[in-house]
């Protein structure tokens, strides 16, 4: 679990937990579900407005009713919605990268299992896919095994 900054808002988020993955799959479908009130036409403050209105109910979902408004500080500014929500998406991807990268040293190393080819049988590819891998391998009539 980590804690999420932006502005005077604080919150514990933990991209990890499957309870916070649904409570996160839910604000974006409220998201998204408020975006379909959004007019097209209009004034561009109504129109700024609403835009503004579906992050309120994105944050309210996500984190509790009153997140947006603490967070977006009761402004109705697309651009710092916009910055708002990109925080939390570069928190999640570092967060990300910071998991990959505690558990990548459990992977097997590529490069050593490279180091070792496994010849197997090549049934597929062109006439002269199959003389070049026959030639390496020693196979066949057209190996070069010293004939």
């Amino acid at each position: 679990m980590s804690l999420w900054k932006f502005g005077d808002f604080e919150a514990e988020v933990d991209f990890t937990d499957a309870d916070f993955l649904d409570v996160l799959d839910e604000a974006k479908a409220a998201m998204h579900e408020a975006e379909q009130n959004v007019p097209v036409v209009g004034k561009n403050s109504d129109i700024v407005r609403a835009q503004c209105a579906c992050f309120y109910v994105f944050f309210d979902t996500l984190f509790g009713e009153g997140a947006g408004e603490r967070i977006l500080c009761g402004k109705n500014s697309i651009k710092l919605c916009n910055e708002a929500a990109e925080s939390l998406f570069d928190f999640e991807t570092a967060e990300a990268k910071a998991l990959d990268s505690k558990y990548n040293k459990y992977m097997p190393n590529q490069n050593a299992m490279q180091q070792f080819p496994n010849p197997q049988p090549q049934s597929s590819g062109n006439r002269q896919q199959r003389r070049n891998y026959q030639k390496q391998y020693g196979k066949g009539k057209y190996s070069n095994t010293g004939r």
